[in-house]
């Protein structure tokens, strides 16, 4: 079976869109850049919301604390909370480092828009913690808390299943002080952390390049898929639960493309009216 590649193409155009018209030229670069950026803004998605209960000491001074909640669970727009570089600095992929290697985002607590899509901006922020499927509330603190592992024992305990997703077992982490995990996050070295007793690599880490590890991880996979899904078709491997559509336009080629929203990448037949051929998971 013949098949064309427009995967390329497709993401070249939607990263351009995103970026403004704006790009390195390089398009594996600009690809995993697109990825953080995206990531970072937050999809829009329904998410169970657990709240810490240093969080609830805070919520009567800022109101803005109930409205992130209720986005998040509505999958609703958090970019007027987020920082300016995490919104601005589309094509940054170190823009929020914090967000990188530990996966907690944080958000202003303004109690009105500033701008059109800024909410005014605030000394206090809200650290969350943000999954596809969850997050976790965990406390509020001035800027500069980018490396406070208290947060990490507060996670903990309000959700144990989001960290101990990242246990390492026989292994003994080792607890730093705040300004040197700040120090090795500068240099890109990750280490376990240990928290109650137990070692953790939250977030899976960062790459030498500052990249979060997972989602190199995610761009690594996706292109793998796309080859992977171009040899099967070209030796007429085709899944089951595909060959009815596939065969209805026998003779016609399989145009791969590929296309995003908030609920991740998918891998596409664009001659056959978009039918996904395999979906990723959402960006975190």
């Amino acid at each position: 079976m013949r098949v064309i590649d427009d995967t390329r193409a497709d993401l070249e155009r939607r990263i351009s869109l995103d970026f403004g018209g704006e790009t390195s030229g390089d398009f594996h670069r600009d690809f995993i850049n697109w990825i953080h950026f995206r990531a970072r803004s937050v999809p829009k998605l329904r998410r169970s919301v657990f709240v810490s209960r240093e969080v609830v000491l805070h919520q009567d001074r800022f109101p803005a604390i109930e409205k992130i909640r209720f986005s998040l669970m509505a999958a609703g727009d958090l970019g007027p909370w987020l920082s300016e570089r995490t919104r601005k600095s589309k094509m940054d992929h170190n823009a929020d480092m914090m967000f990188n290697d530990w996966q907690i985002v944080h958000f202003h607590l303004g109690d009105f828009f500033q701008s059109a899509k800024a909410i005014r901006r605030t000394k206090e922020l809200l650290f969350v913690h943000i999954t596809a499927e969850e997050a976790t509330l965990l406390d509020v603190e001035m800027h500069g808390a980018w490396t406070k592992t208290e947060l990490l024992e507060i996670l903990l305990r309000t959700n144990p299943p989001a960290l101990e997703r990242y246990e390492a077992h026989a292994v003994t982490g080792v607890r730093f002080s705040d300004d040197k995990y700040r120090e090795l996050r500068g240099g890109r070295t990750n280490s376990m952390i240990a928290i109650a007793g137990r070692a953790f690599m939250p977030g899976m880490g960062l790459f030498s390049s500052g990249h979060a590890t997972r989602l190199w991880a995610y761009k690594t996979w996706f292109f793998k898929k796309i080859e992977e899904i171009k040899r099967e078709f070209e030796a007429d491997i085709v899944d089951r639960y595909l060959k009815p559509a596939i065969y209805q336009r026998l003779g016609i080629p399989v145009r791969l493309g590929a296309w995003y929203n908030d609920e991740g990448l998918a891998i596409i037949d664009k001659n056959r009216n978009g039918l996904v051929l395999h979906k990723m998971k959402p960006l975190e």
